[in-house]
């Protein structure tokens, strides 16, 4: 399948909208990356700009490949005769107030997000990354070595607010921050060193893990301004998927199996807390992408999906990221460090349930997104929470 992102850019001037550029190929396919995106921008307005939203996709693949139309924003008038300036009929419409808008993706957000972070930092030497219906998420260059400002969506956790909590009992484990702002849902972090951890040394697991379970075995869930979601309240959860889209999109035999979950969930559920495991701070997206390491210190970073729930989440989420030759050392020494932290546990007999319950709450999760979020950018998550619900089903052993 072809990859490649062609970018298709209809530029304004703050709301007025000033043409269309033609169209470029940019280096990464990803629809949310857009760093090379704006470089060429930047170069070919003579302006600087940033990328608001994304307006369309004719979908290559979901996330990824094809053409992407963007709602750009040039900091002043292009240089002349860049853009074609011929009416867009449907520009009113485009720009037109949406209440699910995110606050990035609303003329001059970024800029904002730009100006808060530059007046803590004294830098104004910045780079837009990513932009979509999550976050947004800004690079900026500084003497001692760099910060990352990032906005997230009124329905996900402020990531500094969360890594602050985390810091009281584990400062190394997680980015310094260097500012946040709650009611514009900002934040603004210290660059961490070293590399992203796609493929971990067995070294660098078991650092992240065992230090994680102590932060969670620690941690006073009570004081933390982050979403609920727990376990005993999916089976409610579950049948208001089935009454909506999801059970739209299930075949009729796939409908009755999540019925019968719905049904078994009681079960399962009481299964997952035989293990003794508190709900507590669940980083929400715990694969190794998120984690950062020099070579001695592991730091975990992107904490937008973190939530209160059952910590057996995170396991499972790292346990599908890792080759199969890690899964086994990254579940000994999670169990080994639960034990450790709360004598008596039995975080083994987690594991079971677990690979149905962090279906279902991704099912849930899925659905939360597509529901706070503007029709354009339903395109990254139509079909995650039906896709979910079958996997949940699967996991079961529903299969029909």
């Amino acid at each position: 399948m072809d990859e490649t992102k062609v970018v298709d850019a209809l530029v304004s001037v703050g709301g007025r909208y000033a043409g269309r550029l033609p169209k470029f190929v940019a280096d990464r396919p990803w629809w949310a990356e857009i760093e090379a995106a704006t470089r060429h921008l930047d170069q070919a307005l003579g302006v600087r700009a940033v990328i608001l939203r994304l307006v369309h996709a004719d979908e290559a693949e979901v996330g990824r490949g094809g053409r992407a139309v963007y709602h750009v924003q040039a900091a002043g008038d292009p240089r002349t005769g860049v853009l074609d300036p011929a009416p867009l009929e449907e520009w009113e419409s485009l720009v037109a107030f949406d209440p699910l808008r995110a606050t990035w993706a609303e003329v001059d957000g970024p800029y904002k997000l730009i100006s808060w972070a530059a007046g803590i930092l004294g830098s104004t030497d910045w780079t837009q990354v990513k932009t979509w219906n999550l976050s947004c998420l800004i690079r900026f260059a500084t003497d001692d070595g760099g910060a990352w400002a990032k906005a997230t969506s009124r329905f996900c956790s402020v990531d500094a607010d969360v890594i602050e909590q985390v810091r009281e009992y584990d400062a190394l484990l997680v980015p310094e921050v260097l500012g946040v702002d709650l009611e514009n849902r900002w934040s603004l972090l210290r660059h961490v060193p070293g590399n992203d951890c796609w493929e971990p040394e067995l070294a660098t697991v078991t650092d992240v893990v065992s230090r994680w379970v102590a932060v969670q075995a620690a941690i006073d869930p009570s004081s933390l301004r982050t979403p609920r979601m727990l376990p005993e309240d999916l089976a409610g959860e579950l049948a208001g998927l089935l009454a909506g889209q999801v059970g739209e999109r299930l075949t009729p035999d796939e409908v009755v199996a999540a019925q019968r979950l719905v049904e078994e969930l009681p079960a399962i559920v009481a299964r997952l807390e035989s293990a003794g495991l508190p709900n507590t701070l669940v980083h929400g997206d715990f694969h190794p992408g998120n984690w950062r390491s020099d070579g001695v210190n592991g730091r975990i970073v992107d904490w937008a999906d973190s939530y209160i729930g059952h910590p057996a989440t995170d396991i499972e989420r790292l346990r599908g990221w890792l080759p199969a030759e890690k899964q086994g050392h990254a579940v000994e020494t999670w169990t080994t460090a639960w034990k450790q932290h709360l004598p008596g546990c039995d975080p083994l007999a987690a594991l079971e349930p677990i690979k149905v319950i962090a279906r279902l709450l991704g099912a849930v999760t899925y659905q939360r997104f597509l529901d706070n979020i503007e029709t354009s950018e339903r395109i990254y998550h139509e079909d995650d929470p039906t896709s979910e619900v079958r996997a949940a089903i699967a996991a079961a052993g529903l299969i029909v």
